[in-house]
């Protein structure tokens, strides 16, 4: 049994399998400046990311794997030996057992060490373990296996050279329709989940809520039994047979996934469980930035006394820079987030600067939205934080558009008015921001009204 899995690893598809799941994945995740590579939930920041941004990519992946499978699938018929191996006294079963343990195999081996590749580089980093990637990296090995033994048998059941390429077609869009539809909402929440690929993480403390990886557990488990029926069946009616595991998986799988995409993920409780020094507050899976954070909180708070109904702490958000979500905010917190370009590479009095901006509240559009309204806020945000330093500085001329016309004329207005004027101005701009109403700049320079 074993010479024949070595002859089989050796004389096959097999090898190049992994090969070609390598080159393309690790080819993307090291050369392409994709969405794997920004932010805290990079593919190689934490186990979790890692695992899930490996099962992103299966939508690669999975074409070549199925494609390939469908190739060696085809081989006794394609050259005609069917009718010889079955006057034979080995058991077909056993043949083709042998074949899909070699195929399977390099394939699983294959994904494991682009896995390895992301895990490699987060403890390097020393990044936070949690076990919470645990039913992500079976989901993503039993998608290889799923691909591998679908591929065989309908390879198997359909010997033509067409076969193979229609199938890695139809894979790859079935894979992007899925994921496409799971970023812009297109297509049912139920057809999204079914797709191999998971859908891109937005960020590293949300994971899959239960009921949807048990749910595309029992998809590929059925998945996976129809394709090793298709590859033993010997009958017109074996081969119907393999629709069963098909359809029952669909049975368990539809149940219990949600109706609605935002009930996909959970929280990962222990990522996003906070570490405090005083009144300042990250996340333990941002320790370490603690100590860049605390001294500017502390600092920014104090300055915030000057405000009626100031907010008493300073704490990172779990919830995805680019997506901010327009509505009430806590008025009692700071919210600060990791990713926000505005924090990057700050400390000391420029990070207490960057925490002032808005009176310490979030803006309301989102990081990458543009036009004359943002811009407006953009101004005001920055009046509120330079009013609470207590001296004016001009905004960075090499922001396009500039923010200075707007900021100056907004920064003479204010100080124009008698001190307590200021104050009440302040905190109804304050206010605008926590609610997202009204035009915060107009409030600086005209007053509540």
């Amino acid at each position: 049994m074993r010479s024949v899995f070595r002859i089989e690893l050796r004389r096959t598809i097999a090898p190049w399998v992994p090969i070609a799941i390598l080159a393309v994945s690790l080819g993307l995740l090291v050369f392409s400046r994709g969405p794997w590579n920004y932010d805290s939930a990079a593919w190689n920041a934490t186990w979790l990311t890692a695992v899930r941004w490996s099962r992103y990519l299966l939508v690669l992946m999975w074409p070549i794997i199925v494609g390939a499978a469908a190739i060696q699938g085809m081989r006794d018929a394609r050259a005609g030996v069917g009718e010889l191996f079955g006057s034979t006294p080995r058991p077909a079963g056993q043949r083709a057992a042998t074949l899909g343990l070699a195929l399977g195999f390099a394939a699983v081996v294959g994904y494991l060490v682009l896995v390895a590749a992301g895990i490699g580089q987060v403890i390097a980093k020393g990044g936070l373990f949690t076990t919470a990637w645990v039913m992500q990296l079976v989901l993503g090995v039993l998608s290889v296996i799923a691909g591998v033994a679908l591929g065989l048998g309908l390879g198997r059941l359909l010997p033509y050279p067409i076969t193979p390429p229609v199938l890695a077609v139809l894979a790859l869009a079935g894979g992007f329709y899925a994921q496409v539809s799971g970023m812009n909402g297109a297509g049912p929440n139920a057809m999204v989940l079914l797709g191999v690929g998971q859908v891109q993480p937005h960020g590293p403390f949300d994971l899959p809520s239960p009921a949807v990886e048990f749910g595309q557990l029992s998809w590929l488990l059925g998945l996976t039994a129809a394709g090793i029926l298709l590859l033993l069946a010997s009958s017109t009616r074996a081969k119907v047979f393999a629709l069963l595991p098909v359809a029952a998986g669909l049975a368990v799988a539809l149940p219990l996934f949600p109706a609605w995409s935002t009930d996909n993920y959970v929280q990962d409780k222990m990522a996003a469980a906070l570490v405090c020094d005083g009144p300042v507050c990250v996340t333990r899976l941002h320790e370490d930035w603690l100590s860049t954070v605390s001294g500017p909180g502390k600092e920014a708070l104090r300055r915030l006394e000057k405000l009626p109904h100031p907010p008493t702490r300073v704490e990172e958000s779990t919830e995805p820079f680019r997506t901010n979500r327009a509505g009430p905010r806590d008025p009692s917190r700071v919210l600060i987030n990791q990713d926000d370009y505005a924090l990057q590479d700050k400390s000391g009095s420029s990070l207490t600067l960057a925490l002032l901006s808005g009176a310490g509240t979030s803006p309301c559009h989102a990081a990458s939205y543009g036009g004359e309204q943002n811009d407006r806020e953009d101004a005001a945000r920055w009046v509120m934080a330079q009013w609470l330093v207590g001296s004016y500085t001009p905004p960075s001329s090499r922001r396009q558009p500039p923010l200075q016309p707007q900021t100056d004329p907004a920064w003479a207005a204010l100080k124009a008015a008698p001190e307590a004027e200021q104050t009440a101005r302040m905190a109804a701009a304050r206010q605008a921001e926590l609610t997202c109403t009204g035009d915060p700049l107009k409030i600086l320079t005209e007053g509540a009204r």
